[in-house]
């Protein structure tokens, strides 16, 4: 048993660093951790990358972004590693990976596995209470070098989420691009207090329930799928959708409401008057949307036309305003719940215009 606490166990940070001194491979799989740290212990893993490989997998900064200086210390390490040999370097996953492995080889102790709580940072060797153990059963070790292989080596792309570090276009939190995909595009379609019609309160109207607890990376929470590939400098990289993207997906129950916006065709046309509040001064949108689907007359995903990023904007600058969310952060029931509505609701102003309540 490892902790970090002088009254329980023999402390981790000292069997790792120790571990380290006798390694001739080297595998990390961890949450997070701190380029402190890493810019530290980058002489032992280069040290190790020369003797055999030294592969370091990270699981949370794709999603929840990074600072220019993390960002900056994975690519210089990453660099370090790779000139010495092809099976070193930095990897990391597409989707959410909060684990945390740590697995060395060396000619002297065989082979040496730990997991528990600890990421590769100070915090996980230090301030923080943690809790690892070494995993002594032979069959244990087994699968956690199945799981391993996994991690890094996947072959089948649908299947694979850990890729080298040259594959992601890792972004730093606050990145320009959510304001202008989001919030600064949203403003293209404010309108004035007269512009905006007169809400009558016998308009006919539904409401669409959010469910986040059976659409984890789809709808409300399209940022937490694997991503998309775009070409950079000629090379196809993993990046993450924008933070903003969403869409509203319905039920069939929903959608056989005559409130519903469709028509017989797969692609509906219609617009939104939206009316928010931002630190108490009142705004009117008006926003063109679209009901689409892959089957006529049943389209399922309400969403901004053009550029899902609009409608995104508005729903999670609310929940982000309430204090109900934090940015790259998941949509759960319990989000929706201290924001205190689970849905959107629509006020049908004639076939192809309604009042949008989100």
């Amino acid at each position: 048993m490892f902790t970090n606490s002088k009254y329980s166990g023999n402390n981790f940070e000292e069997e790792f660093k120790s571990s380290l001194k006798y390694a001739s491979h080297l595998e990390v799989a961890s949450g997070y951790f701190s380029y402190e740290l890493l810019n530290e212990l980058k002489p032992d893993f280069l040290k190790i990358a020369s003797l055999g490989s030294c592969k370091l997998l990270f699981g949370m900064i794709y999603r929840e972004r990074g600072s220019k200086k993390q960002i900056d210390c994975l690519i210089n390490l990453n660099r370090e590693l790779r000139k010495i040999n092809s099976e070193s370097g930095v990897y990391i996953t597409i989707e959410n990976y909060h684990g945390k492995i740590f697995r060395f080889l060396s000619n002297n102790y065989g082979e040496k596995i730990y997991i528990g709580s600890s990421n590769l940072s100070y915090s996980g060797f230090g301030t923080n209470k943690e809790f690892n153990l070494e995993i002594k059963d032979e069959q244990d070790k087994r699968n956690i070098r199945t799981f391993l292989e996994y991690l890094f080596h996947e072959k089948e792309t649908n299947k694979k989420i850990g890729f080298p570090l040259e594959d992601i276009e890792l972004r730093q939190k606050n990145d320009k691009e959510d304001k202008e995909t989001g919030e600064n595009s949203l403003k293209n379609f404010e309108i004035t207090k007269d512009s905006f019609p007169l809400k009558r309160i016998d308009l006919p109207k539904m409401k669409i329930k959010h469910r986040p607890q059976k659409q984890p990376k789809s709808s409300l929470n399209l940022y937490f799928g694997k991503g998309r590939k775009v070409k950079r400098d000629g090379r196809d990289l993993w990046t993450p959708r924008g933070w903003f993207e969403v869409e509203i997906t319905s039920q069939k129950n929903e959608q056989l409401n005559n409130i519903y916006p469709k028509d017989d065709t797969k692609e509906f046309e219609w617009t939104a008057y939206i009316k928010d509040n931002v630190e108490g001064k009142e705004k009117y949108y008006k926003i063109p949307m679209i009901s689409c689907s892959g089957k006529e007359g049943s389209p399922k995903a309400i969403q901004s036309k053009n550029d899902r990023h609009i409608l995104g904007a508005l729903i999670k600058g609310k929940m982000e305003r309430s204090g109900a969310l934090k940015k790259y952060e998941l949509i759960t029931q319990e989000t929706l719940a201290s924001y205190g509505r689970d849905y959107i609701e629509l006020h049908k102003i004639n076939s192809k215009e309604y009042f949008m309540e989100v």
